[in-house]
């Protein structure tokens, strides 16, 4: 397995309780309370297209289709 590195543009897959979500990386940010790195997703058709907050580690490179 390939390790690449999560950035803006990356596609990205998570799970929610929703199930699973399929998205795009619009932005990463440190969070200055822990210094974690979070992820805004934009995943099509689900929150009114606001896009969703994660932390990046449990993000994961969406396989090519």
């Amino acid at each position: 397995m390939q390790n690449k590195k999560i950035g803006p543009g990356s596609p990205v897959t998570f799970e929610s309780d929703a199930g699973p979500q399929h998205g795009t990386v619009a932005e990463i940010k440190t969070d200055v309370t822990n210094g974690a790195k979070i992820a805004s997703v934009r995943v099509p058709g689900t929150m009114g297209g606001a896009p969703w907050t994660m932390p990046v580690n449990e993000l994961s490179h969406a396989e090519a289709a």
